[in-house]
């Protein structure tokens, strides 16, 4: 039987030393071709070009990368710098480089080789970056890690790729940084004023990488402290509906992730932060961002009632038709049960009465599945008294 399984292509290393002949032999102005160097490419990530001394690689790397990086695009969308980036001859060159002379020891502060911060270097300042380069799209991709392992060279080199005063493709290389998505407190410090300028510009950004952005700062401020009580306030007064919407959303996603701590989450986290920061404008509220803060209320566990009152008094929850999600996490399930609704599953049963006044203040039955009857049904055999309040009532005479 013929084994159908699909193997990777490797090419034998006699392959590469006839390569390299060719290579050396081949005038650069051959090198600056996209489908040549495109080719060459492709044969560098499938031979065993690590087998080689370190010097003859990057004597290679050197000759192969100048003729790629001749020219840095200027009809790339700087919203979509990675795609660019990781298809740039350029741009594949500088990730094998990253993988080829990372520290295999890498540890916090531990610095990188010469080799690999000489050409780091070399790579964001060969241009003045009036246009995206694909190799400082990489960098700029790789500094949260970089900072980790090398603070004071990617402060020094890498960082300013994120500054909007000084690079005129500060939101390609922005774009490229919250690919990963991923801060640190020190971090955070070196570019919490380029972080702020980005917030307010959403233009610059899809939305994907906008939403990382809110996420970074929801987290710099929460979470690590790492910025004042003034700023985040400035911030969330400014950044508008979309980005208050996407700032509740991962408030929602945190508590949900927290799971069985996610009552004392709640309670000394989420909570201090909204009370001190969130705005209390009815103007600035949305549906969007009402909904996030009921599936808050639900998914702080134990600590539903509580929340749910606090959220109700500081404005922060109103009528959401569309908010099927509310019904859909309060609905009985058996059997397997899906762990984001382990706990609001039982909440009618636990606290009826706060249920029934979250479904009643919310009225999320735009898209009811029979959810809604279903979950009423269980909040009066739960507490009997209950089908005869006015909420009760007002929400069945909607339902009829």
């Amino acid at each position: 039987m013929i084994d159908e399984q699909t193997t990777a292509i490797e090419i034998p290393p006699d392959y590469l030393d006839r390569m390299l002949v060719i290579l050396r032999k081949l005038p650069d102005k051959s090198l600056q071709s996209r489908k040549v160097a495109n080719a060459i490419v492709e044969f560098w990530r499938k031979s065993p070009m690590a087998s080689l001394p370190k010097e003859r690689y990057l004597e290679i790397w050197d000759r192969i990368w100048v003729a790629s990086a001749k020219d840095p695009s200027e009809e790339r969308d700087p919203k979509d710098a990675v795609g660019f980036a990781i298809n740039d001859p350029a741009g594949k060159l500088t990730e094998e480089l990253l993988k080829y002379l990372w520290p295999k020891d890498a540890k916090v502060g531990g610095g990188i080789p010469q080799e690999l911060s000489d050409r780091l270097k070399r790579i964001v300042e060969r241009t003045d970056h009036s246009a995206v380069d694909a190799s400082s799209v990489i960098v700029a991709s790789r500094a949260e890690i970089l900072h980790a392992v090398a603070p004071e060279f990617t402060k020094q080199n890498v960082l300013p790729l994120l500054s909007w005063e000084g690079n005129p493709s500060a939101a390609a290389y922005w774009s490229a940084f919250l690919w990963p998505a991923r801060i640190s407190p020190d971090l955070f410090k070196l570019i919490e004023a380029d972080c702020i300028t980005a917030l307010q510009m959403p233009e610059q950004f899809d939305e994907n990488n906008y939403k990382r952005l809110c996420q970074i700062f929801l987290l710099a401020s929460m979470e690590f402290k790492a910025t004042s009580g003034k700023t985040v306030r400035d911030i969330l007064d400014r950044i508008g509906a979309k980005g208050l919407e996407d700032m509740s959303s991962f408030l929602r996603h945190r508590i949900l992730n927290s799971k069985k701590d996610a009552a004392t989450y709640w309670l000394q986290t989420v909570k201090p932060w909204i009370d001190t920061h969130w705005p209390r404008d009815a103007a600035k509220q949305t549906m969007h961002t009402m909904e996030d803060f009921a599936m808050i209320a639900v998914y702080s566990n134990a600590s539903f009632p509580k929340a749910l009152s606090w959220l109700e008094d500081n404005g922060l929850l109103g009528q959401t038709p569309t908010a099927s999600t509310i019904l859909f996490s309060l609905k009985k399930r058996e059997g397997n049960t899906h762990v984001d609704f382990k706990d609001s599953s039982t909440l009618p049963e636990l606290f009826p009465e706060e249920v029934l006044h979250l479904i009643w203040l919310t009225r999320p039955f735009q898209w009811d599945h029979g959810h809604a009857m279903e979950i009423l049904g269980r909040i009066s055999e739960a507490n009997p008294a209950l089908a005869a309040t006015a909420e009760y009532q007002s929400v069945v005479e909607q339902l009829a």
